[in-house]
């Protein structure tokens, strides 16, 4: 069953609700921001997944998820609390986080050196899409068109540009629109969207909801491209929708993709990020039900695609658990 992104966000609000509610025992907890992506994606998702598994099981904190309008928000969010030396957390893309480390690109001259990893999240696939009779067949036919490509200074939207430009189409050459992903299914539904990126993990609800109701297409990506982007930013991957994912859906489709991770600074407890690392993986059971790409958290992966140094307390967890070999 496909569920609608106003279901997703209803369940996730009534899943924080229940964990949320004050009670006379946790009156005293501190609170803690997680910052997500905005609603209609797998991290906002995830994210409100993290918050409700920590806060049934930790009892001296309170996560609050505050959703944000994207990646540079939630870097800008993180400094400031940083700089007051006040906890805070925040679920986006590892691109961003190696440019925000680092101090490259829309970050340069203001590195975040005190950015640090948690944890291996999910695989974020971005897709763009369009609908059958939008003339968009490949990434080159973007030019001129109105594109949804993400909300300002997110991963999914430097990302769009990043491949765009690998097209030849610089953000002169088309009309960028920096919507979230439920603006962009409703700017493609109304007309007044030729076509827009939206990501997450499979199936991702804003594009099961827009293929459910119209003839929509996934734009494939050229497959010399995908490897050339992937040679050259190892911190995107390339893979494939499979045919049949999607109503509509008939081959398989070239996609490209980025890790998603959750972080922390440094100057935030040593005990505070083990117990709630611990709490995850302890109670994943209670993670994993909030959507299938949950699933994704493992042991096994939980260093996938990190390209900061990790959290004092995360490494400390992963040395006792034998991910890293002390």
């Amino acid at each position: 069953m496909k569920w609608p992104i106003c279901v997703i966000t209803g369940v996730t609000i009534c899943a924080l609700a229940g964990y949320l509610a004050p009670t006379p025992a946790r009156a005293a907890a501190e609170l803690i921001p997680l910052y997500t992506p905005p609603a209609g994606g797998t991290a906002y998702v995830l994210g409100a997944g993290i918050v409700a598994t920590t806060n049934k099981y930790m009892q001296d904190t309170q996560i609050v998820h505050e959703a944000s309008t994207g990646t540079m928000e939630m870097v800008r969010r993180m400094e400031q609390r940083e700089g007051m030396k006040k906890p805070a957390l925040a679920v986006f893309g590892t691109p961003d986080g190696w440019k925000a480390y680092r101090g490259e690109a829309e970050y340069a001259g203001k590195p975040f050196t005190a950015l640090r990893a948690i944890v291996f999240i999910n695989a974020s696939d971005q897709y763009l899409i369009t609908l059958a009779s939008s003339g968009i067949k490949s990434f080159y036919d973007v030019k001129g068109k109105r594109i949804g490509i993400g909300g300002p200074g997110s991963t999914v939207a430097n990302s769009a540009l990043l491949f765009l430009e690998q097209f030849g189409i610089k953000k002169q050459d088309f009309k960028p629109y920096f919507y979230n992903y439920k603006e962009v299914v409703e700017g493609i539904q109304d007309g007044s969207l030729d076509g827009g990126f939206v990501g997450g993990g499979y199936p991702i609800a804003s594009y099961s909801e827009l293929a459910a109701r119209q003839n929509a297409r996934i734009v494939p990506v050229d497959e010399k491209i995908l490897d050339k982007v992937v040679a050259e930013h190892p911190y995107y991957y390339k893979t494939v929708v499979k045919a049949k994912s999607y109503r509509g859906l008939d081959q398989d489709t070239p996609i490209y993709g980025f890790a998603t991770a959750l972080w922390a600074h440094a100057g935030m407890s040593t005990d505070y990020v083990y117990a709630l690392l611990k709490t995850l993986f302890d109670h994943k059971a209670d993670y994993y039900a909030i959507h299938t790409s949950a699933r994704d958290m493992t042991l096994e992966t939980a260093l996938k695609g990190i390209p900061v140094p990790l959290h004092p307390g995360a490494e400390k967890y992963y040395k006792e658990v034998g991910v890293i070999k002390k």
